[in-house]
């Protein structure tokens, strides 16, 4: 049993993106490849937005775990299932995230709600027993509360994606040295509160698309 402490967890917001790069093939497998268009600048341990045809794919965020020229491996990114992702209708885009800004001021109070799974009702007068099948899930939310001073530097940055309603991707990278990436659209609570005689914020996240971890 391996138990992880939260303390040293930290979070960020991609606060610069590449040029969108156009990607011309994609595979089928249980780490996805896409070749995309020369000088794509990917390099490995780089993150990425993808844009795909693929509805449950699209909006994600990749890490490259293999570079080979033009063909990019998305780890954790598995898309063997032709039924979910039909062959060859997966094309699209990619944004290299160039550049990470950290959240600083985080309190212990940071929560995550739902990705609860709905189901459908599908008894019938015969049946005894009520009866479902698995629809959608409820979608993810994060809430940071934070202590408040509008000076630090992700401010403006987090200011900006959510006035612009922009889906913008986060980034958090625990202390066993896992990350969760994910894009979200994201809203700030301008006016502070207080608590404990010291003036609080919030950030708020709505997850747009499928979070991806990676464990090394």
């Amino acid at each position: 049993m391996a138990i992880t402490l939260a303390v040293g967890t930290q979070v960020a917001i991609a606060s610069a993106y590449a040029a969108v790069k156009t990607m011309s093939a994609l595979t089928n497998a249980t780490s996805a490849v896409a070749t995309l268009e020369a000088s794509h600048g990917i390099i490995v341990g780089e993150y990425f937005e993808v844009s795909s045809g693929w509805d449950r794919l699209n909006g994600r965020i990749a890490r490259c775990t293999v570079l080979s020229t033009n063909d990019v491996t998305m780890g954790n990114i598995d898309t063997s299932s032709t039924s979910r992702y039909p062959v060859g209708t997966g094309t699209g885009s990619v944004r290299e995230i160039s550049a990470w800004t950290t959240i600083g001021q985080i309190t212990s109070e940071l929560a995550v709600t739902g990705g609860e799974q709905q189901f459908a009702d599908i008894t019938t007068l015969s049946d005894n027993i009520q009866k479902q099948i698995p629809t959608v899930r409820n979608p993810l939310q994060v809430t940071l509360p934070l202590f408040d001073d509008p000076s630090l530097a992700f401010v403006p940055i987090v200011r900006a994606a959510a006035d612009g309603a922009t889906a913008t991707a986060v980034r958090f990278t625990y202390p066993n040295g896992s990350i969760l990436v994910a894009n979200a659209y994201w809203s700030m609570q301008e006016v502070p509160t207080i608590q404990d005689s010291t003036l609080r914020g919030r950030i708020d996240l709505t997850f747009t698309a499928l979070p991806t971890r990676y464990t090394s």
